[in-house]
């Protein structure tokens, strides 16, 4: 806290921390300068404000119409090819594959439904996806990776092969979200310890 004016810092902490906005509508709302907005902000880790809100879930949902079968059907804008989209940058499909996942996915996302348009995550994949369960091409070795190798980790029976590094990072993103830990350890040869923070921070590049 700042021993300058305490009770201003506080009024903006609890603006900052209560609402998802900018540093200009704190200042218009408080009769404070951006600086010591930016100051507080600094203060507390909040990260900077973006015109685009990050989506959540229930933001999500609000945006989709339930449908049989688990299909999402998206209620927000579409390209005039039929794109259904989220932002300027992203697609509703990365959206929900992100949302249901829990991770960014890597290259295009595809339905697997029959439903058109579907944005369900759990009806999404990505590439990694699409290679782990032999629907995508992959080659023998990618970027020096064993590719045979890693997909006998993830699907085939022990003993499993012994993977670099490397390919056990790869090999991590394209497992199935709802394995479990002790699963992934002994596929993947690393200690229960690395997959929990994968899993919390994500994987090292």
């Amino acid at each position: 806290m700042h021993a300058s004016d305490p009770d201003k810092w506080e009024s903006v902490a609890r603006l900052l921390k209560a609402e998802y906005i900018s540093n200009a509508q704190v200042v218009a709302r408080l009769g404070v300068t951006l600086r010591f907005v930016a100051r507080v902000r600094k203060d507390l880790g909040i990260p900077s404000y973006s015109c685009e809100r990050p989506w959540t879930q229930e933001r999500f949902d609000a945006m989709t119409r339930q449908l049989r079968g688990g299909h999402l059907r998206w209620m927000g804008r579409y390209t005039d090819a039929g794109l259904p989209v989220a932002t300027q940058t992203e697609t509703a499909y990365r959206v929900g594959f992100r949302l249901h996942h829990g991770r960014e996915p890597v290259g295009r996302v595809q339905g697997t439904c029959s439903r058109k348009r579907c944005v369900a995550g759990a009806h999404l994949r990505d590439r990694l996806m699409r290679q782990a369960a032999g629907e995508q091409p992959t080659g023998l070795t990618q970027d020096g990776m064993d590719l045979v190798a890693i997909r006998r980790a993830l699907q085939g029976d022990p003993p499993y092969p012994l993977l670099k590094p490397k390919e056990n990072r790869y090999a991590f993103l394209q497992a199935h979200p709802d394995a479990s830990l002790a699963e992934l350890s002994e596929r993947l040869g690393c200690s229960d310890r690395t997959i929990s923070r994968w899993r919390e921070k994500g994987v090292p590049s």
